[in-house]
């Protein structure tokens, strides 16, 4: 597992340092690659990080964003980009959820129990704690540790077929019906070949 930084700890930075991130992510190898970050106005720079990180065979994974609006946030709405949008406990979409054509698959996003910072711990500065969190960036670390279990399988060698594998074996409960293309929600099971229920 890498991390690269591309934001400030405000949650902010440029458009250059998430490519700067991406090329990073990919030249030390990794073949998934998850970006909980996102903005309206498209970057030409990071479309070409984007493109040559597909190039070498890495999978992105990116959240939609949670304005509840059609318009593509980026890089999730990139062609080679994984746009994952959050659904709810009742398989809709999460009342947040950005959606459209372009987004490519939902997961779960409300009510996510996840790490979060813990600032009471006065004796060692930061800690980390537990909580519950919604939106897409919490729908979107589902679809990317599932596309890291399909490559993992070894029946994909290009990230092509993994994505594919994600995509297309998902569920498609009626509640996501026109949100987005095919209405699907991940299925970890089905993605990754599994005998499922």
């Amino acid at each position: 597992m890498l991390n690269a930084k591309a934001l400030g700890d405000n949650g902010f930075g440029t458009w250059d340092a998430v490519a700067k991130g991406i090329v990073a992510a990919t030249d030390a190898g990794a073949k998934v690659i998850n970006m909980i970050l996102g903005g309206y106005s498209a970057s030409s720079t990071v479309e070409a990080a984007v493109n040559y990180a597909w190039d070498k065979e890495a999978v992105l994974v990116a959240a939609a964003g949670n304005d509840n609006t059609t318009d593509m946030s980026y890089p999730a709405a990139y062609e080679n980009v994984i746009a994952v949008g959050a659904t709810d406990n009742n398989d809709q979409k999460a009342s947040f959820s950005n959606y459209g054509d372009w987004v490519d698959i939902g997961a779960p996003g409300v009510g996510i129990l996840s790490t979060a910072p813990d600032h009471s711990n006065r004796l060692w500065g930061r800690g980390v704690k537990y909580a519950y969190g919604s939106g897409t960036s919490m729908a979107m670390p589902f679809v990317a540790g599932v596309v890291g279990l399909v490559w993992a399988t070894g029946a994909c060698t290009a990230n092509d077929c993994v994505r594919s594998a994600v995509e297309s074996n998902v569920d498609t409960p009626s509640g996501l019906n026109g949100w987005w293309p095919g209405g699907g929600r991940l299925n970890a099971c089905k993605a990754v070949g599994g005998t499922c229920p």
